[in-house]
């Protein structure tokens, strides 16, 4: 799956099982951040296909399994249940084996971003902003959607300056 599809179905899973922000940069490693070893394959890519291979977009769509390492497979598990019972979470282990699972019903039935792929990333979107806009309508008097995207584009700048100026 793209990799936006991975961040936003693991936000949704953050959300959902309300992880406070240490659990939820755990699950960022294993839902997301797993796919960083995309990069180290790029070496072994382009050794078996040309660095030419890198411009044209079928190749790298298909690039025949050199793109994934060991933590894309099941033998992975045997480093990240471990891991897992080591920080008493199951985080890690849950949200690997979410994207596993999502990886693995791309290349089995989906394909390369599919119309289905597409239709997950948008549902998976919605209703994350329907349970984010359904908790800013609990914790503050206006329930204004212009309110609430602003104190999202606020929490986003957040990230980047410092603590968020407003939370909820």
């Amino acid at each position: 799956m793209l990799s936006i599809t991975h961040i936003v179905v693991t936000l949704l899973l953050i959300q959902l099982l309300t992880l406070d922000r240490n659990d939820a940069f755990i699950a960022m490693l294993f839902g997301v951040f797993i796919d960083a070893d995309h990069l180290f394959g790029l070496m072994k890519y382009t050794q078996a296909n040309g660095v030419a291979s890198m411009f044209d977009l079928d190749t790298l769509m298909n690039p025949g399994g050199q793109w994934k390492s060991i933590l894309h497979s099941p033998i992975a598990a045997a480093v990240v249940a471990p891991l897992s019972f080591a920080v008493r979470l199951s985080i890690p282990i849950l949200f690997w084996a979410v994207h596993l699972l999502m990886d693995f019903f791309e290349q089995n039935f989906l394909g390369h971003f599919s119309e289905l792929e597409a239709g997950l990333f948008l549902f998976a979107t919605l209703s994350l902003l329907t349970l984010r806009y359904g908790q800013y309508i609990m914790n503050n008097e206006s329930s204004d959607f212009r309110d609430y995207f602003r104190v999202e584009v606020e929490g986003l700048r957040g990230l980047f300056r410092g603590k968020p100026e407003t939370s909820f």
